[in-house]
């Protein structure tokens, strides 16, 4: 049965319930990425946790919901390819320079 790759847009053969051509299916490499790459508000997040400061304390600090204190949160894994705080505040010890 010949389908559209719900990704990329491209036809493939699909075998049953595929919905993405072979080269979509492959994961993807995430390469993290420099310290300039981040805005001046990720990096004042990040400053803050690097002082083990909560969610909470980081918004009040901010003026921020706690709401968007977790969606920058998020955007900075992504960003550094980290998965928990601990591993972002040693990222940034060693990439972000201390002039911020």
């Amino acid at each position: 049965m010949l389908r559209n790759c719900a990704r990329c847009g491209s036809n493939f053969g699909a075998a049953g319930r595929e919905y993405l051509c072979s080269a979509c299916r492959e994961p993807r490499i995430q390469v993290p990425l420099r310290s300039a790459q981040l805005s001046t508000r990720e990096r004042q997040i990040v400053r803050l946790i690097q002082q083990a400061k909560a969610n909470k304390e980081i918004a009040f600090e901010l003026c921020l919901t706690v709401g968007t204190v977790k969606e920058y949160m998020y955007r900075i894994f992504r960003k550094v390819g980290v998965q928990n705080r601990t591993a972002l505040a040693l990222w940034a010890s060693e990439n972000l320079s201390a002039e911020f």
